[in-house]
């Protein structure tokens, strides 16, 4: 299991969200939380605003010590970065991919910009195209109560949802002339080399011989 020291502060509100259940390839999921170029189309006066939409160049790199892919220097704004947020900021993001399977963020704490919040997916695969989505929560507010927390990051999730479970494929391509990335899917790429390393083959698309 992966360390995660925020949930060892006494001060965070620790939470988990429950379980949503998501009809596309684990994969997917992880592609979705690490893609900033979504938000200002999908979260539109939270994540993202329509008139701001430029994804500012980051880095990646395999951490070849604990075997994870991570994401560092991004940075996005957003007019409601959390249920806490008093207006928009420039949000500060890390990305952290800790297996094929699971995914967190850090971004920056509203009007604290020495702590982060730590937000995790853990997926769990049904079959190749059907998930239950798992995601607890270390967060940084004193000023809501945890059910509003949940209803703020589930329904961020939910108007994922909808995008996810009308990709097609479902299933991941890994073959990289397959789906044309740019330079806001950094993350993906990594992710999918990652994967590619491992010869992954459940819930991977193969393209068909003519």
């Amino acid at each position: 299991m992966p360390e995660i020291s925020e949930f060892d502060e006494a001060d965070r509100k620790i939470t988990g969200c429950g379980s949503i259940g998501v009809n596309t390839s684990p994969y997917r999921i992880v592609e979705n939380f690490l893609d900033l170029a979504h938000f200002s189309f999908i979260h539109v006066d939270t994540l993202g605003a329509v008139d701001k939409t430029e994804v500012v160049a980051y880095r990646t790199e395999h951490r070849k010590d604990t075997d994870e892919i991570w994401a560092l220097d991004c940075t996005f704004y957003q007019p409601a970065a959390s249920k806490a947020a008093s207006g928009g900021q420039m949000t500060r993001y890390a990305y952290r991919v800790m297996s094929p399977f699971s995914v967190m963020l850090y971004k920056n704490v509203n009007n604290d910009p020495s702590r982060n919040d730590a937000i995790c997916v853990f997926i769990q695969p049904l079959t190749e195209t059907q998930c239950l989505a798992y995601m607890p929560l270390a967060i940084v507010d004193d000023q809501n109560q945890v059910a509003d927390i949940i209803d703020f990051q589930q329904s961020i999730f939910l108007q994922d949802r909808v995008i996810l479970e009308n990709q097609r494929p479902a299933l991941l391509p890994l073959d990289p002339t397959y789906e044309l990335p740019t330079r806001a899917d950094a993350s993906s790429i990594a992710y999918r080399r990652w994967l590619k390393s491992m010869d992954m083959r459940f819930g991977i698309y193969e393209k068909q011989a003519a």
